[in-house]
């Protein structure tokens, strides 16, 4: 949500090596396009088609949520609001940034919000970057190091969410899914 925030390196960098693995991958930077706050009776927001239509377009997604506070990005709490079922039956991971121990909380928060209505997958696989200022600078694959650790994480991570994708859209092409008769998750 911030001008060069490390949480949007972590996404440039997560990117980037998704290609790498033959994913196409895009970034979608909250910040650049400032969602207005969701209001219900409001019908239309600058922006929301973009991040809608990017969705709908995408087989998986990664959510990268810094630590403020304790607690996940409010651009991604904002974010959700807008979705309907644009990301139903799609994989999404979960990625934690701190610049110091911390990270944890937003991947908790984020495992816990959203998903009942929107019908989307958490990949059980989630990335924990902390420190991040010393992390992912480079796209060097080092077996050993200061950030040789969360590199393997993520190109794990991203390995098993590109088989998420190809699993789940079975499900989505299948005819079984009934949002008119079942729209929420319980």
């Amino acid at each position: 949500m911030r001008t060069g925030s490390q949480s949007l390196k972590v996404s440039q960098w997560l990117a980037k090596h998704a290609s790498k693995l033959e994913i196409d991958a895009n970034v979608v930077d909250l910040h650049e396009l400032k969602l207005p706050i969701f209001d219900v009776g409001e019908t239309e927001a600058p922006n929301a088609p973009k991040v809608l239509s990017a969705l709908e377009k995408a087989d998986a997604v990664v959510f990268v949520s810094p630590e403020w506070g304790g607690a996940m990005s409010t651009g991604i709490v904002n974010m959700l609001q807008y979705v309907g079922y644009e990301l139903a039956h799609k994989p999404v991971m979960l990625v934690g940034v701190s610049s110091g121990r911390g990270g944890s909380y937003p991947i908790m928060q984020m495992r816990i919000t959203g998903y009942k209505n929107n019908h989307f997958v958490i990949s059980p696989e989630s990335l924990l970057v902390q420190g991040v200022d010393h992390v992912l600078n480079d796209h060097e694959m080092p077996e050993e190091g200061e950030d040789a650790s969360v590199k393997k994480r993520a190109d794990y991570a991203l390995r098993i969410l590109k088989d998420y994708a190809q699993a789940l859209k079975s499900v989505r092409d299948s005819g079984v899914v009934d949002h008119e008769n079942f729209p929420n998750g319980v």
